[in-house]
């Protein structure tokens, strides 16, 4: 790339890589909302008393197990498809390998109803299919932070990017409540949510390329300060240093930390609508929104978290891990303390602690996920993909310990099942305070070689956060 354009190129973008992230924040949130879709309309496919439901719906109700296997099984998809994604994003092209995620999501979502029809194992295999597609996630979460995003911007990415998470639930809450109770139905979410996914994919096709050098968008300016920092070495794949990287405390305190994170995280996605709607007596309407204000609330603190991080330059960047992911971790479990204590029928008050409880989760962004990408660097995509297993583990277990502990649903089960929550919080932000570190570990230096011919040095792959001024 020069610093003129070529002839019959198209301009370039003096801030290009916004629009990648922005197009990557809407692949993500499409295939998180499809994985979703039936945390809420469990609710719908029911009948209840003061409802009409269609003759359907009354053939097709699920038990408790059964209802348990239908969330846990996409941890299961996910989990058979990491190595096989982890393998693809190392040695082909990112773009069409995230593709390929996004179709298998969209004929999965799509084909629910269908399957349905024909009975639960075939509406197990479809929600399967939707977990093998997440497992693609968090992969390019970590290619886009490491390739698309200057030092400086770490944090917005991660911000952003993770934030799929609660943008999923903003969108399939709602969306979901309002269709479910439409003379359309509940497969009517299934439709809508494919047909988002399909959309948001064309966009990626069109805009993404793997590296900001090929990408005839990227001007020079942008591409100079995308390389400040990094490595320029392109034309080899580096290996990755599994020894050193799976005996790195560092990353073992952040991945603890992201199991107690997560763990609330499903607890939220997974049970929200029917704490709302079963216990504090909210219609399927109101839940549909209610059940999305604490994790909107969630995602801006989220994006203030990680924009507050990387211009917060007077703190050392292993202190800011620090206070970002207590106030994460330890102020989330302070909250669902609180909120064991109060019955249902406060249920006003019960919504408030709710939204404090869930959306302070959203600082993580500028904890343990930051410390990934910070301390990793180039090989930042494998420690997220490691974020992805737990959190299929996390989705795998939590449907069948949260229904057991909820069993009446009770005030008494509720509020063990918070306090046991907030416990979890307590003790992996704990762990993770212990081990953070900023810095860049001794296995991403890379070795540079003079065009001399002279010998080889080392040198981090990139520079110290700190050191370099916020971008503008």
């Amino acid at each position: 790339m020069t610093g003129q354009e070529a002839p019959g190129k198209a301009p370039a973008c003096a801030r290009f890589r916004f629009v990648i992230l922005i197009t990557a924040a809407l692949c993500l949130t499409s295939l998180l909302s499809n994985m979703n879709t039936y945390n809420f309309t469990k609710i719908c496919m029911v009948p209840k008393n003061d409802s009409t439901t269609s003759e359907l719906d009354t053939k097709r109700q699920y038990n408790k197990l059964e209802q348990s296997w239908l969330q846990a099984c996409v941890a299961i998809g996910a989990l058979a498809a990491s190595v096989p994604y982890t393998y693809m994003f190392q040695r082909y092209t990112k773009k069409w390998i995230f593709l390929s995620a996004g179709i298998i999501s969209a004929l999965s979502t799509i084909l629910i109803p269908t399957a349905n029809e024909y009975g639960f194992k075939y509406f197990l295999v479809a929600r399967t299919f939707q977990g093998i597609a997440f497992s693609a996630t968090f992969p390019i979460i970590g290619a886009i932070t490491a390739d698309w995003a200057t030092l400086t911007e770490h944090g917005l990415f991660c911000g952003l990017l993770t934030g799929c998470t609660q943008l999923s639930q903003i969108f399939t809450m709602p969306v979901s409540g309002t269709l479910c109770t439409s003379r359309w139905g509940w497969p009517s979410v299934y439709y809508a949510h494919a047909t988002f996914t399909i959309i948001s994919f064309c966009f990626w096709i069109l805009l993404y390329k793997d590296t900001p050098e090929e990408h005839r968008m990227v001007g020079q300016a942008e591409l100079k300060r995308l390389q400040t920092g990094k490595s320029k070495k392109k034309a080899v794949r580096e290996k990755l240093p599994y020894k050193q990287i799976l005996t790195s405390k560092t990353l073992w305190g952040a991945w603890i930390a992201a199991f107690g994170d997560l763990l609330a995280v499903q607890l939220v996605t997974m049970f929200n609508p029917q704490y709302v709607n079963d216990y504090l007596r909210y219609n399927v309407f109101k839940t549909g929104f209610l059940a999305a204000l604490p994790v909107a609330v969630q995602f801006c603190l989220k994006l203030i978290g990680g924009v507050s991080s990387d211009m917060l330059t007077c703190l050392d960047e292993t202190l800011k891990l620090r206070i970002y992911n207590s106030l994460a971790l330890g102020a989330s479990a302070f909250f669902f303390i609180v909120l064991a204590f109060i019955r249902r029928e406060n249920n006003v008050t019960a919504m408030v602690i709710l939204v404090f409880a869930e959306s302070l989760l959203g600082f993580n962004t500028a904890g343990f996920n930051k410390c990934i990408t910070l301390h990793s660097r180039q090989f930042g995509h494998f420690g997220m993909t490691q974020i992805m297993n737990i959190w299929a583990v996390t989705i795998l277990l939590e449907p069948f310990v949260v229904n057991a502990i909820i069993s009446a649903n009770t005030f008494e089960d509720w509020r063990n099942c918070f306090l046991i929550h907030a416990g979890i919080l307590l003790l992996c932000n704990a762990v993770f305070c212990v081990y953070a570190d900023a810095k860049p570990a001794p296995w991403t230096c890379v070795a540079d070689e003079k065009p001399d011919g002279e010998e080889m040095i080392s040198r981090p792959a990139a520079t110290e956060v700190v050191r370099t001024p916020p971008s503008h």
